[in-house]
């Protein structure tokens, strides 16, 4: 892929809604989600005219194959069939013709356009946001056209969307949530979500009674509330939801669903909540599967990794490659990651530590600064022999910020976890992960840093080596003694169109944060580009990547807070568009999956595709969402392609039970296409 050339820079644009994100630490956990257009077939392969005849016969005859999956016809249906029984359905008088007609003409975009759409929500409290009133903490924003059409734009449909409704009904609120996890959970061809709801435990005072719910699209962007099942915690239950995400832990065609939760009690105890998984029916309704999985923690059991962990975000992904997606806890309070890998049934086994994941190795909590101060009032203690006097003023007493029996052990020298992202970052087809992390000046050299884990294990087995930030290039910048590292969210994508995956992360309301761009070199190491691309944003407390304007380049959206230090940069909480200006002139390629709703999910998360071009292969997983508060990144796969005109194959690994792999042959670039499950050309999808 050469004769390549760097990305020209990215244009800040504000979204001028209006919009306060308020909250006292994580003012913005944001979520893109492109709802798949439901166009099924090129209309060249049926000959079909609207101002003639449905088709042309001329000797012409449509295989079985055309509407289902065997030769022979009969259950089961590809998407076309299940499309033209759905048809028939809501139209049982109609002829063939007629519904034909309807299936080529529909489409299941959240407004019918193609075009990614954008929620929104304030990470700050359990309150529900008055309708028309700020501040405001949640948005619905449609990505339509100009009036003038010049461009597009982000319209406010928070409303007339339904997805903030109140269980029970209400017309002056939108219902208390924080976060949102999108998939197909009914296989009807459009996304549906999971909406996660921040149920403070110690604050039960203002718990306004909302609690985690699935949203059901309609194709067209409204939304309506599932029927309660066990995703949705009962009234006693006041759960702090912190991540989700939805993947295919059995590959059964339903998605699942992988939930995590913080501190019992934030301050008073080290326990965390029990993470949770449920099994999708296929229907918007789940059932808790938890324990028959293998994933009970417990109360205690600290020092042997057994305790409920405060999760701070969540992951799923295929990290060994044999098909079946891992399950990814990331925590807080310096605690142990977890990692679940799946024996291919959707039964676990916790191999956080074992693997490499769970922290680095450094857990020598001598130079942490609290120790230090511990140390002048108990200099006689054995570990306090030898140890430096401490830069910082001591708390009174001296010693009241360490505790002996826990910050003195493994478990408590870990990181400050917020987020896993899960692909890959060097080009050799295993899923590698960045670990977004909160390390502190004071908290010494056992604290984790944000940091690359790359991927050494072999299909099957999952293990992990840490290169260092030195290595990689990845480094943080620390302009004083006092610093601190902010890791909050993390996505990846390639920027540049150079065929490379580099990452954003975004960074916290401490002093002196920024968002981190890590462009990836040919050498597999990365370079910091924040400034020189135009992406040096200040308290970067949001993320999402997508081609928002689907131009053959991936923008950026972030928010901006107004806590602790960014108070003195952003006078309000704002959502700002980064519209990529440099890259499109090079060649890409868009991919959306579209399972066939029977043994694969029909928004195909899951699926592995490798593309193959310019002699070079790159290899991406539909993941569902991501890390902190969900950040969920566009579903269709972009495929930068340098100087390659076009794509001598694309393989794709259905996530079913036979893990069926399909290949599409000499694909040309620059086209925004559908991969259909059981059909065997690639579909331009329409953009409106």
């Amino acid at each position: 892929m050469a004769g390549l050339v760097r990305l020209a820079g990215l244009k800040p644009v504000v979204l001028g809604l209006g919009l306060l994100l308020a909250a006292p630490l994580l003012p913005v956990g944001e979520s893109v989600f492109a709802m798949p257009q439901f166009r099924l077939q090129a209309i060249q392969q049926l000959h079909y005219d609207k101002l003639d005849p449905l088709w042309e016969y001329s000797g012409k005859v449509m295989s079985c194959t055309f509407c289902h999956i065997n030769k022979g016809g009969g259950a089961p249906w590809n998407v076309f069939g299940q499309a033209l029984q759905k048809g028939f359905q809501a139209n049982p008088k109609s002829n063939f013709s007629e519904v034909l007609f309807t299936v080529l003409s529909a489409n299941g975009d959240s407004d019918g356009d193609g075009y990614p759409d954008l929620v929104i929500h304030a990470v700050s409290s359990n309150l529900r946001q008055k309708v028309g009133a700020p501040p405001v903490l949640v948005s619905v924003l449609m990505n339509r056209p100009r009036a003038n059409g010049n461009g597009r734009q982000f319209v406010d449909a928070t409303a007339e969307s339904g997805f903030f409704q109140v269980r029970g009904g209400s017309t002056t609120e939108y219902r208390s949530a924080h976060l949102a996890s999108f998939g197909d959970v009914d296989n009807d061809g459009d996304l549906d979500a999971f909406s996660g709801t921040y149920v403070d435990p110690t604050k039960a005072g203002t718990d306004p009674g909302d609690r985690s719910e699935i949203m059901l699209n309609d194709g067209k962007g409204k939304f309506t509330l599932a029927p309660t099942s066990d995703s949705h915690p009962q009234p006693t239950e006041l759960w702090p939801t912190t991540g989700a995400s939805m993947t295919d832990v059995d590959r059964d065609g339903k998605l699942d669903l992988w939930v995590g939760f913080w501190y019992q009690s934030y301050g008073a105890s080290d326990l965390g909540t029990q993470a949770q998984l449920y099994k999708g029916k296929g229907d918007g309704t789940f059932q808790t599967i938890t324990i028959p999985a293998g994933l009970q923690t417990k109360s205690g059991g600290y020092a042997q990794g057994l305790n409920h962990r405060p999760a701070y975000g969540i992951t799923t992904c295929d990290v060994d490659g044999d098909g079946s997606p891992e399950l990814l806890l990331s925590a807080y309070g310096r605690q142990w990651n977890l990692l679940y890998q799946n024996d291919g049934t959707g039964k676990f086994t916790e191999i956080g530590k074992p693997s490499g994941f769970a922290s680095d190795s450094n857990v020598n909590y001598k130079d942490n600064q609290f120790f230090m101060c511990y140390c002048t009032v108990h200099p006689t203690k054995p570990d306090c022999q030898g140890v430096a006097p401490p830069d910082v003023q001591c708390p009174k007493p001296a010693d009241a910020y360490w505790n002996v029996g826990s910050d003195d052990q493994p478990w408590r020298n870990g990181g400050n976890t917020f987020s896993t992202y899960c692909g890959d970052l060097n080009g050799d087809g295993k899923a590698d992960l960045y670990s977004a992390e909160i390390h502190h000046w004071w908290a010494g050299g056992s604290g984790d840093s944000s940091e690359l884990v790359r991927n050494t294990g072999d299909v099957g087995t999952i293990s992990f080596d840490r290169p260092g930030n030195a290595t990689t290039g990845m480094v943080w910048p620390h302009p004083t003694t006092d610093w601190n590292e902010g890791g909050l969210m993390v996505s990846g994508g390639d920027l540049d169109g150079d065929g490379r995956e580099d990452l954003v992360v975004a960074a916290s309301d401490y002093p002196d944060q920024f968002g981190l761009v890590f462009h990836q070199k040919p050498d597999h190491t990365f370079e910091e580009v924040g400034s020189k691309w135009g992406l040096h944003h200040a308290c970067m407390s949001g993320l999402t990547i997508a081609d928002f304007d689907r131009d053959g380049d991936l923008d950026v959206i972030v928010g901006s807070g107004t806590a602790r230090d960014c108070i003195k940069t952003w006078k309000t909480n704002e959502v700002h568009l980064y519209e990529n200006k440099g890259a499109s002139a090079k060649k890409w390629l868009e991919l959306r999956l579209t399972g066939n709703g029977t043994d694969t999910n029909r928004a195909g998360i899951g699926a592995r595709v490798t593309v193959h071009a310019g002699g070079e292969s790159i290899v991406k997983e539909l993941v569902g969402s991501h890390g902190h508060m969900s950040a969920q990144d566009d579903t269709t796969l972009f495929f930068g392609l340098g100087a390659c005109s076009y794509v001598n194959a694309i393989d794709v690994r259905w996530p079913n039970q036979a893990l069926t792999v399909q290949t599409f042959k000499n694909v040309p670039s620059s086209r925004f296409v559908d991969l259909k499950q059981g059909v065997p050309d690639v579909t331009d999808v329409k953009l409106k």
